[in-house]
């Protein structure tokens, strides 16, 4: 009976052992490839439905694995530098073989990205470009991004120069700012460095643009909103240095649909100062008088932009922007003079105390409209504007007689300046047969300006009014334009030659202390050519030379004009001349660009009634005033070269003589 049950149980467990071999199967996994260059891939299975992970093992060519048969398996071999292996199968009682091998990635090139230096400056045609990007990122509003920018000099008194001894016309996105240059200056500290996109500079301007910009033209373009969805940034930042500058402010974009808007503001806290030492020599008596100055300028800016462009068919886009700046500045001045004499008598020591302080604002609206005539380029371009400028400010000033000691003169007054611009132009750019390209269009351009000023002074008798510094003035400009231009290239030579027309009408009256006026009316015409020829190509750069020729006029601007005196401290004030007279001036100049990149020019200006500012003295009294005077005419040469290493990597340099 025993043995029996231990026959059955050993015919038992061999029918088990059986059974379980036969529930089993063998998978068999071949890698092909050489097997020197072969990666270990990393071989991981799952069970299906479940996705339970079963193994992982490591593979190079070859793996056997033993798995439950008749059911089903996901195998995923990976390896890095390599495409995932996967594979689905299901076991049955015999071997299961699966074959494969390594493939590289594989890149989706539908959207492509190429990545390149953005050149600091670069040229189109007569046109140089500069980048504010990099510029701005150590700067703290528009004036410094001004004074950085490659080829242009900025002196102390806010005027800008390019190629010749006429300041250059500024710009704000393509509009004349017609503003005295020490307002241009307030104006642009007014904006923050970043929202200057751009500045162009146009030594020799075409037909296309204001024949008043013999200096050149600075056009500084500010940012707009762009079609990017929605985003935003958050600015801050201080700067130190003797004074402390602070500023903070945001950027926020949307684009809704065929609109986008954008809106920003930045608030700016600064504080300059300027320190002044002067020797001047009194022809008269040989006397010298040593002025030793000290001023602060603090200063606090509100900015605010905002735009809305709207895309209103496949041909129409029309647009709006706004900006408003609030500036609130003040100067402290302490002014300390000697005056000494060749004999043998004491100096005379006096000192000015002078204390101004005021609110200036500038409002800009802009209205423009493009309309796409065809695929080539061809385009119609509107825009309306109108700016307004507004300036109220107070002065004190206390001037003491230290030695000999004498009555002191106190005074203050009251300053209103008022001005309003208004500009309409119409821009056609259209693509004749025969590649010709065709641009005019005409522009009409008003402007008025009134100042106010009151002052009084006491010496010790009690205030009066100060008939030599009060003052009434109201100014009236209005400019009407005209301008076509073609050009075409033959044999590799770009010919574009242009004619403008001009008509100025100016009127000034001047109604306190007395009665006085000034006017102007004129029409001119000024021509303009330029040629550009590929040269050869020097290491890989292509060398093009371009010859330039153009008549242009500078009329003398509202402050200019005004006969207001404008009180600096005891010994000095500026005023303006009623009777300048326009200056005109005939340019020729000859440049070459290495890749669009302006290397060396050379030119001549030839200038006809130049006015500038001089300083005047009166011997008597040691009272020096700055004005503005026709001096003639000027021929003057020039030369100019540029160089440096491009941004992009670690370090970059322009240098520019």
């Amino acid at each position: 009976m025993l043995q029996n049950r231990t026959l059955f149980f050993c015919c038992s467990f061999m029918l088990a052992s059986i059974t379980g071999f036969a529930q089993n199967s063998k998978v068999f996994m071949s890698i092909s490839g050489n097997k020197t260059t072969l990666p270990n891939g990393t071989a991981t299975l799952y069970t299906l439905p479940d996705s339970s992970l079963l193994f992982t093992r490591i593979i190079r060519d070859t793996l056997s694995l033993i798995v439950p048969a008749n059911s089903s398996f996901f195998l995923k071999i990976t390896s890095a530098g390599m495409q995932p292996i996967q594979r689905t199968f299901a076991t049955s009682d015999s071997i299961v073989k699966i074959d494969a091998s390594w493939q590289p990635p594989t890149t989706d090139l539908s959207n492509v990205v190429v990545v390149a230096r953005k050149p600091l400056i670069k040229q189109e045609d007569d046109k140089t470009i500069v980048d504010a990007e990099v510029l701005a990122n150590s700067s703290s509003n528009a004036y410094e991004v001004l004074e950085k920018t490659p080829g242009a000099v900025v002196d102390q008194d806010g005027s800008v120069y390019l190629n010749s001894a006429t300041p250059a016309t500024i710009q704000i996105n393509g509009r004349e700012v017609k503003l005295s240059a020490a307002d241009v200056a307030s104006l642009l500290k007014s904006l923050p460095a970043s929202s200057v996109i751009k500045i162009e500079i146009l030594r020799t301007p075409s037909a296309k643009y204001d024949a008043s910009s013999s200096g050149g033209i600075i056009n500084i373009v500010l940012k707009k909103g762009v079609k990017l969805g929605t985003s935003g940034s958050v600015n801050a930042g201080t700067f130190q240095g003797v004074k402390n500058t602070t500023t903070a402010g945001f950027n926020v974009n949307r684009s809704f649909g065929k609109l986008s808007g954008n809106l920003s503001y930045q608030f700016t806290d600064r504080d300059n100062f300027e320190k002044v030492s002067s020797d001047r020599l009194i022809a008269t008596d040989n006397s010298v008088v040593k002025q030793q100055s000290y001023t602060s300028f603090p200063a606090t800016t509100h900015y605010v932009s905002a735009g809305l462009d709207a895309t209103l068919s496949s041909k129409w886009n029309a647009g709006y922007d706004v900006r408003f700046s609030a500036n609130n500045n003040k100067s402290y001045a302490q002014n300390d003079i000697v005056i000494s004499y060749p004999i043998s008598v004491g100096p005379d020591q006096n000192r000015s105390l002078i204390n101004n302080g005021g609110t200036s604002y500038f409002l800009s609206n802009d209205w423009y409209a493009t309309y796409k005539i065809d695929s080539l380029g061809s385009k119609l371009e509107l825009e309306a504007d109108f700016d307004v400028f507004d300036n109220d400010r107070f002065q004190q000033y206390d001037n003491q007689f230290i030695q000999p000691a004498l009555q002191g003169l106190i005074g203050n007054g009251d300053i209103a300046s008022r001005k309003y611009i208004f500009s309409a132009e119409a821009d056609l750019t259209y693509k004749l047969p025969g590649k010709y390209t065709l641009e005019a269009g005409g522009k009409t351009n008003f402007s008025k300006s009134t100042n106010s000023a009151i002052y009084f002074n006491n010496n010790g008798s009690g205030a009066k009014l100060d008939s030599f510094q009060s003052n009434r003035f109201r100014y009236r400009e209005e400019i009407a334009s005209a301008y076509a231009q073609i050009s075409k290239t033959f044999a590799g030579l770009t010919i574009k030659p242009g004619l403008r027309f001009e008509r100025t009408l100016i009127k000034g009256n001047q109604f306190f202390p007395q009665d006085t006026s000034l006017s102007i009316n004129r029409s001119d015409l000024f021509p303009y050519l330029y040629l550009r020829r590929n040269i050869a190509k020097v290491f890989g750069f292509q060398l093009s030379g371009n010859a330039i020729y153009r008549r242009s006029i500078s009329r003398p601007y509202y402050e200019a004009l005004n006969p207001y005196p404008k009180y600096i401290d005891q010994y000095l004030y500026e005023v303006g001349n009623p009777r300048l007279r326009p200056q005109f001036t005939r340019n020729y100049e000859f440049n070459i660009n290495a890749a669009d990149f302006p290397v060396f020019a050379i030119g001549v200006n030839d200038i006809k009634d130049i006015f500038t500012g001089v300083t005047y003295q009166d011997d008597s009294s040691k009272i020096v005033y700055r004005t503005f005077d026709n001096l003639g005419r000027n021929k003057e040469m020039y030369l100019r070269f540029v160089a440096g290493i491009p941004p992009g990597g670690k370090y970059f340099f322009y240098l520019g003589a």
